[in-house]
């Protein structure tokens, strides 16, 4: 291959600084509307999750709304709870409220959405303790927050400054992507982070820095032949074309699992995969097309 990332930098930084920009801004409007980065699921939160998929034909199913069926769960008993609907011929109702799993009232709403809407089948129901899922949350940022400090302070023993600076940089430039695309979909379309989805920025986090060193590494090799002639730009776009094609190949390999993963999984893996696919993409091409850039930019300086 024969990349000139360094001569082409403004390109890839004009690209990284919107993605960048771009999730920063949703992760604070997704603080300002629901109070958190991104839209926790169950397992942070604790309480019930239930889905409802009624069973009517398409005339009968725009009766079912929000409005009703928010007032049928106040009526439960099961005031404060929030309730998503799909639009569709026999509608799934996602309802979210405190944990009723042993609780009387659960036996209520499911009466009440009988005589209101007729046939039904729960397709899911899932509860979390109130105590557990805080506790999780805690944990699992705790394991981020010791993995960033070990990954930064084993960097910079590693590498000189402007090294350690630039994979630093392609780190938290991979997670913020990741965690922007998640701020999106919760806010646009509901979607809720679980337990796996930490662990997907975790290795986000490892495979980042995996390539980003593996581009180093080379880079510092080839430093004897800087020279006159051959400046450290230079040296630095001719370590990325050594490297890239094998770089790029284990990627392909890597995403194209993920890939089948995601299609032909399940739907409980669809989440974990997904975060995955996107960090390990994003890792790979700031590998190449931003560390190395700013790594040179720093060293100009």
């Amino acid at each position: 291959m024969q990349l000139n990332v360094v001569k082409t930098r403004n390109i890839w930084f004009t690209l990284s600084g919107s993605l960048v920009l771009a999730s920063l801004v949703l992760m604070i409007l997704s603080t300002i509307q629901i109070g958190t980065p991104f839209r926790l699921g169950l397992d942070f939160t604790g309480g019930t999750k239930l889905e409802y998929r009624f069973l009517n034909t398409a005339e009968k199913s725009s009766l079912v709304n929000t409005q009703d069926i928010l007032k049928i769960l106040a009526e439960s008993g099961l005031e404060n709870s929030t309730t998503t609907i799909t639009k569709e011929e026999n509608p799934l109702v996602i309802i979210r409220t405190k944990a009723i799993s042993d609780d009387p009232a659960l036996d209520i709403l499911n009466s009440k959405l009988t005589e209101k809407y007729g046939a039904y089948e729960i397709s899911s129901l899932e509860t979390v303790s109130p105590i557990i899922g805080p506790e999780l949350l805690q944990s699992a940022l705790l394991a981020l927050v010791f993995t960033v400090i070990g990954i930064i302070m084993y960097i910079s023993s590693r590498f000189k400054s402007d090294y350690a600076i630039s994979a630093i940089a392609a780190l938290f430039h991979d997670v913020t992507i990741v965690m922007g695309l998640f701020a999106f979909l919760g806010l646009f379309y509901g979607t809720e982070v679980d337990s796996l989805f930490i662990t997907a920025l975790l290795t986000t986090f490892g495979f980042s820095v995996h390539d980003t060193i593996v581009v180093f590494d080379r880079i510092r090799e080839n430093q004897k032949l800087q020279s006159a002639k051959f400046g450290f730009d230079e040296v630095a776009d001719h370590s990325v074309n050594q490297v890239a094609t094998r770089s790029m190949n284990t990627s392909i390999t890597t995403l194209t699992t993920l890939a089948m993963l995601y299609f032909f999984g399940g739907a409980s893996t669809q989440l974990f995969v997904g975060a995955l696919f996107v960090g390990l993409f994003v890792g790979t091409y700031s590998s190449i097309f931003l560390a190395t850039p700013l790594l040179v930019l720093l060293r100009a300086r």
